[in-house]
């Protein structure tokens, strides 16, 4: 039965793996640039995930540290010349950096002052970049970010080709954190969500545990950052605004909070509505709020949860009855049994 099973899931995996890889091929541009940018946002909200699911930290830096991640990487390949592997790795170090010194700041403080010292956070870095127009170009931003090198003759100027960059950096990203999650410190982090104060009495550090998570999942913005920048070849302080603060923290709980898979639902979901509602743009915030409205009064463990308790239930009433008289009573079952 065993076999079966790791066989079944073996088959699985493996044909996911090829529908994945011939996605391009069987796709248009359009519809390849649409799952490009939902790529993106799976890694850029599995670090939040890491944060707000599995620590129980509401943060709404993690705008601030993706814009932080993307400058960074722009910067030092057009001024520096910088390689882009570099780069991007450093800018996960810049973004880790900050994440660091806001952690050092924020976590000293619980629940909604967390969340305002992190929204803070967040808009601060946005006017800087807005205020520092020979650095990052203001307003204006910056033009013409260069595209990865060729590799194995893949020409990353093309969104096909530039699919497969985003489809390794979210796998990657997704194992990490399950990876993390399964770990001592991983454990820990689930600890503090579920009560902080009964995991300090156990005797685990709550406040390094949060730290822990806060710069990991900080390095991870970074990390999306770069790979939005270098895909879309423009950035602008416009790209990082509160409201895309929000639709971050939105995906994360309509997709199911504290769940490896919840914010990949909650990144496709939310990436393909506006595309879906092109005619009524302007009713964009309305609809989110009604989303996250209905999503906290019916789905309260988001997409991820609705669908498995559909499982469940389709499940138990596939279920055969195994006792004949199950539904006897008592005196019946003596006179059956006579």
């Amino acid at each position: 039965m065993t076999k079966n099973l790791n066989a079944k899931k073996l088959s699985l995996i493996a044909l996911c793996a090829i529908i994945l890889l011939v996605i391009p091929i069987l796709l248009g541009d359009y519809h390849v640039h649409v799952i490009n940018q939902i790529g993106i946002f799976i890694i850029l909200v599995t670090s939040l995930n890491l944060i707000l699911g599995y620590t129980g930290q509401l943060s709404f830096a993690h705008i601030g540290l993706f814009a932080i991640g993307a400058y960074t990487s722009s910067i030092l390949m057009m001024t520096y010349n910088v390689p882009f592997l570099l780069s991007l790795l450093l800018s996960m170090v810049a973004s880790a950096f900050f994440g660091l010194l806001v952690g050092l700041i924020a976590l000293r403080f619980t629940t909604h002052f967390f969340a305002i010292v992190t929204l803070a956070f967040g808009e601060i870095i946005r006017l800087i970049i807005y205020n520092m127009p020979d650095l990052t170009g203001g307003p204006n931003g910056i033009y013409n970010i260069p595209f990865p090198p060729n590799v194995f003759g893949l020409d990353f100027s093309q969104r096909s080709h530039f699919y497969y960059i985003i489809l390794i950096g979210a796998v990657a990203t997704v194992l990490f954190v399950k990876y993390m999650i399964g770990t001592r410190t991983g454990k820990a982090m689930i600890a503090v969500r579920e009560n902080e104060t009964f995991a300090q009495f156990i005797g685990i550090n709550t406040w390094k545990v949060k730290m822990i998570s806060f710069t990991l999942s900080a390095a991870l913005a970074g990390f999306a950052g770069s790979i939005y920048a270098h895909y879309n070849s423009y950035i602008s302080p416009y790209s990082f605004t509160m409201m895309e603060s929000v639709t971050l923290l939105l995906m994360v709980i309509i997709g199911g909070v504290g769940t490896i898979f919840g914010p990949i639902l909650g990144a496709a979901f939310l990436i393909t509505l506006p595309e879906l509602l092109r005619d009524v743009n302007e009713w964009r915030l309305v609809i989110f709020g009604a989303l996250l409205v209905l999503t906290i009064m019916f789905m309260p463990k988001g997409l991820l949860g609705l669908f498995k308790s559909i499982q469940e239930k389709v499940k138990s009433s596939k279920k055969p009855v195994s006792n004949i008289d199950s539904g006897l009573g008592e005196e019946e079952r003596k006179s059956v049994g006579s």
